[in-house]
């Protein structure tokens, strides 16, 4: 017979469909990392007028962290983080497309070389990222943790 372990037995993680997956592996630390440094990084390859290590350096490695995170990590603990909840609200959706277009002026401002349009789009990236975590709706900050 052993010792009994007074420890609180760790519950098992909440299983997440696919939809909560894909939306839940933005938040992620690696995912974030990778797509900051990597949109960056390809800017100023555009900068340079290097279209295909460009493109290479600004989709391959977030395509690539993407699926590995959504297939094989435990994304479960990130659920009812302030940003996981802000990412599962479907109130929060259409900031994909408006940091996508973001993403789009900075690399063209970036080609065109103007330092003016590439902080624009840096900026709309940035909005499109915290318009859900400020914006108040009907006197509370959004996101607001569901019951």
């Amino acid at each position: 017979m052993g010792i009994p372990s007074h420890s609180p037995k760790k519950e098992a993680p909440a299983r997440l469909d696919i939809r909560e997956r894909i939306l839940l592996h933005q938040v992620h630390p690696a995912k974030l990392v990778v797509d900051w440094g990597t949109g960056l990084i390809a800017a100023w390859l555009f900068w340079d007028h290097n279209l295909p290590a460009a493109l290479i350096v600004g989709f391959l490695p977030s395509i690539l962290i993407s699926i590995y995170l959504i297939l094989r990590v435990d994304l479960s603990r990130y659920k009812e983080t302030p940003l996981g909840r802000y990412f599962t609200s479907p109130l929060t959706r259409p900031g994909d497309p408006v940091r996508l277009f973001g993403l789009i002026v900075m690399w063209t401002g970036a080609w065109f070389n103007s330092i003016l349009a590439a902080a624009a789009g840096l900026g709309i990236i940035i909005f499109g990222w915290g318009k859900g975590l400020f914006v108040r709706k009907r006197g509370r900050t959004v996101p607001r943790r569901s019951s």
